[in-house]
């Protein structure tokens, strides 16, 4: 039994490389579908017992590599117990997290060049993909290209929490978030770095609690088409957008002459984050109102920028954790570029082997003008309490 799961992990791994080692096979790479937890349960730990050999070593990293990261195109080259990386990613980040997660992976060094191909890969065994400047992929797996704004209230992400002492939610409030980013279709090794489209979508919904029968506030719903590009310590984005905002029937019970209006709008704005160390970021926003319902009009322009800084990393079995702090600040000119500032301070988890998802606690600050749509012109501050898992 041992020896044929043994000989079916080297047939995999000849379907998964077979297009690296014979021209003839065609362009198409074959990837070897593993489950993510084949990773764990200390499996990393056990290879050096359960053989040797360098065929069962090879397949095994390449099945696990062809999980995690589907669309580079990487290949596993095991030569006398030594692994060596071919075609890694132009990025050099994401170069240096695929060196350490096969690192971790293996408890093993791993061969490294200043070249996307290594000199321990003979030129004959160069797979035409390698000679390719891009190669598309739909709906990829990986994570995304911009990094969420973990300050912005507008953050897409699926999250809840308690807001207290604001002017328009209450003296409690509960505010919950349904949202996500979908990668649609990702350029790979586009001009030495990943370009990728994506579509995301939101709802942000504000109850007062406090009051006996918990009135619906205000909801805005979010649509966007973000196109993303990331290359080296930087990342930008190009996104057109629409947000509609909308009364609740019990707020306007409550108060009956509320002067309710339609909000609704359509934005493009172009944004652009730096990665000044792996745990120091800075990004800014330049966007503009492209149209508003004549109910509520909107004026033009807008800037957003921020920082968010990370402390040091605690990994466990197979999740870490950090603590963040992060700043966003905005200036709409609707609002005549007054000051607007949300401040957060919380801990964050992910998995170690997994595409970069995260539950994130932390201790919100606002002041500045009401993110909740209906009532954007309209000066708040408030402290909030969340509880919130997105990228």
């Amino acid at each position: 039994m041992k020896a044929f799961h043994f000989f079916s992990i080297i047939f995999l791994c000849a379907i998964s490389i077979g297009p690296s080692v014979a021209a003839s096979v065609g362009d198409d790479i074959c990837t070897v579908e593993m489950p993510e937890d084949f990773a764990f349960e200390d499996k990393a730990e056990d290879i050096s017992q359960k053989t040797s050999s360098d065929s069962y070593l090879e397949a095994y990293i390449q099945g696990v590599l062809d999980t995690k990261y589907p669309d580079t195109g990487i290949k596993i080259c095991v030569r006398n117990g030594d692994i060596f990386l071919r075609n890694l990613p132009a990025d050099k980040l994401k170069a240096d997290e695929v060196v350490l997660f096969v690192t971790s992976l293996t408890h093993r060094s791993v061969g490294e060049t200043n070249q996307r191909t290594h000199s321990i890969i003979p030129a004959a065994e160069k797979s035409p993909e390698s000679k390719k400047e891009w190669h598309g992929v739909w709906l990829p797996q990986s994570t995304i290209l911009y990094p969420t704004q973990i300050a912005n209230p507008r953050q897409i992400s699926f999250s809840s929490g308690f807001r207290f002492q604001d002017k328009i939610g209450g003296k409690v409030a509960t505010e919950i978030t349904f949202g996500d980013q979908f990668p649609l279709y990702r350029w790979a090794n586009f001009k030495g770095g990943d370009l990728q489209l994506e579509a995301e979508g939101g709802v942000f919904g504000v109850f007062d609690v406090y009051k006996k029968d918990f009135p619906f506030v205000n909801a805005d719903y979010y649509g966007g088409f973000p196109l993303t590009y990331a290359r080296g310590p930087w990342s930008y984005r190009l996104r057109l957008y629409h947000v509609s905002s909308h009364v609740g029937d019990e707020f306007l019970q409550h108060h009956a002459h509320f002067g309710r209006k339609n909000k609704s709008f359509e934005a493009l704005d172009l944004s652009t984050d730096y990665q000044i160390t792996k745990n120091l970021r800075l990004y800014a926003v330049l966007g503009g109102v492209v149209h508003s319902d004549n109910e509520m009009s909107m004026k033009f322009g807008y800037i957003e920028y921020g920082f968010e800084a990370r402390g040091p990393r605690t990994d466990f079995k197979q999740l870490f954790g950090q603590p963040f702090l992060a700043v966003h600040m905005q200036n709409w000119q609707e609002n005549h570029y007054a000051e607007d500032i949300t401040y957060a301070l919380g801990y964050e988890w992910g998995k170690i082997y997994g595409i970069g998802r995260k539950v994130r606690a932390f201790l919100e600050y606002h002041n500045g003008f009401s993110p909740d749509g209906q009532f954007s012109r309209v000066r708040t501050k408030y402290i909030s309490l969340r509880l919130s898992y997105g990228f």
